[in-house]
């Protein structure tokens, strides 16, 4: 016979128990703790338990388990028993083999692999998901058939639009020039140059477009830091909220109104 477990209990336990972990977490304000650590490693050991479960459920089951014991005499020879079986299997077992000395070297080719796929992807991602959409944003919002509809920016406003996005998007690219001359590795990518004006000698940064870059990177880590801070913010904002809910319903529960 299945123990019937209360649903109601059930979930007064999740909250309390999740309200005792956000307080442990929370009391690394007061310094490293034995709270704290607890708290660190449960995460960390359900985090390793859940993606070992994924990667068996998903990878090894299916595609290495699965196909070994569902193994015919027709499936020897057949393609996609090479493809699906013997490969991955032999990938693995030069892998395994970095552990033995001596024989470390013939682990080369699954990291070789790997680091190439993976780098594939990154690159790849990068520029069609990343570098190719920015562009083309860029481009677009120099036409203002495309803008006004989406922002009303009509006339003077749009063209000084226009014009800052042209100026951030070449001077934060000029800012990265890997051009150098020899002996000069270690130069500053601009320098004060003093311009003589009607008011005197005053010292203008020079060239230009890289003192000009530098801006543009600081405003924006400047703005994606108060990005991430107001998030954080909110989410101890959250946590707080979710302690005296939890607190609240405790209480109510253990001293009901009458």
């Amino acid at each position: 016979m299945p123990i019937q477990i209360d649903p109601v209990l059930l979930e007064t336990l999740g909250t309390l128990l999740a309200a005792i972990l956000t307080v442990m977490v929370l009391s690394y304000v007061l310094g490293d703790n034995a709270f704290f650590r607890i708290a660190t490693y449960l995460f960390v050991g359900v985090a390793s338990g859940y993606a070992a479960a994924v990667a068996w459920q998903e990878v090894l089951q299916p595609r290495l388990l699965a196909p070994i014991l569902n193994l015919g005499s027709a499936s020897f020879g057949a393609a996609t028993f090479l493809t699906s079986v013997v490969v991955p299997i032999g990938l693995v077992v030069l892998l395994a083999l970095r552990l033995v000395p001596g024989a470390g070297r013939l682990g080369g080719l699954p990291v070789a692999l790997l680091i190439g796929v993976g780098a594939a992807a990154v690159v790849g991602g990068a520029i069609t998901g990343t570098i190719v959409p920015q562009t083309m944003a860029a481009m677009e919002s120099f036409s203002p058939f495309a803008v006004a509809p989406q922002t009303g920016e009509t006339g003077l406003e749009h063209m000084v639009t226009v014009l800052l996005i042209l100026l951030g998007t070449v001077a934060t690219l000029s800012y990265f020039r890997f051009g150098v001359r020899k002996g000069e590795e270690h130069a500053p990518r601009y320098a004060l140059r003093p311009i003589r004006t009607p008011l005197g000698l005053i010292p203008v940064p020079w060239p230009i477009l890289p003192f000009f870059g530098e801006i543009f990177i600081f405003v924006a880590f400047g703005v994606m830091f108060a990005g991430a801070l107001s998030a954080t913010l909110l989410y101890l904002t959250e946590r707080l909220q979710f302690l005296g809910s939890a607190l609240q319903t405790l209480l109510s529960g253990l001293f009901p109104l009458a």
